[in-house]
């Protein structure tokens, strides 16, 4: 009878439903297991208490008038897109929207980003190239005339990210009928320097995959010069 496979189940069973309690029953020192009376009384003590290492707080931001522009809220459904590049995009419409309102593209670099947002740059490419892959941005390499560089990035922000009353063009400033026409706000120079600055980045962009081509160019050079082809074996001809 002690092989019988009903009574070994039976068995099994009723010594499971000992050890069941009650919902809502406080389990009695028999029902907790033998060892962590200690840990559950230390738990009961302590569960209230914060923690006794606490991060530091960093110093408060300054007051600042800088102001994320509407946005889509498609950019904060996407599953496809990270906190972090959600983050990311609002601070290129932000910048974008302070610096180029018209066009709607921002020279930037990658260790401005990671300055701005707190994170590595590594971290920043990865959130460029989520939003580039989704379609809400388009980022170009700025090539250097000096050396085989790049000195930046373009970000051009694409419609996805817009708002759909903002898709054409954004509204602009505000004029202060109190500022008089020698105004730094009213000055055409600026402008039109301005202008010059985002003509002459305009000429000298390139896609980023193009810009990788153009980075193992060398490499490729330099593995043609080695004969790859040298460790074949001959061709037999009859």
């Amino acid at each position: 009878m002690q092989n019988d496979p009903q009574t070994a189940f039976i068995e099994s069973a009723r010594k499971l439903k000992s050890r069941i309690v009650a919902p809502g029953a406080v389990p009695r020192p028999a029902d907790v297991p033998a060892g962590s009376a200690e840990r559950r009384k230390r738990s009961l003590n302590t569960c209230h208490r914060y923690a006794q290492t606490e991060l530091p707080r960093k110093a408060p931001l300054r007051g600042s008038r800088a102001y994320v522009p509407e946005l889509a809220a498609r950019i904060e459904d996407d599953p496809n897109l990270t906190d972090g590049a959600r983050r990311c995009a609002r601070k290129l419409a932000e910048l974008t929207y302070r610096q180029n309102r018209e066009g709607r593209t921002l020279p930037v670099t990658v260790t401005y980003l990671a300055t701005a947002l707190g994170r590595c740059r590594r971290t920043v490419q990865r959130y460029l190239r989520q939003l580039e892959r989704e379609g809400y941005v388009a980022v170009d390499v700025v090539i250097s005339q000096r050396a085989r560089m790049c000195v930046g990035l373009v970000v051009q922000l694409l419609a996805p990210l817009l708002a759909a009353h903002h898709h054409h063009r954004w509204p602009g400033s505000l004029g202060n009928p109190g500022v008089t026409s020698m105004s730094l706000n009213q000055s055409k120079s600026y402008y039109s320097k301005a202008k010059d600055y985002y003509a002459r980045v305009e000429s000298q962009r390139m896609g980023v995959q193009q810009w990788a081509m153009r980075c193992m160019d060398g490499i490729f050079r330099s593995y043609m010069k080695t004969n790859p082809l040298a460790g074949l074996p001959a061709i037999a001809t009859t």
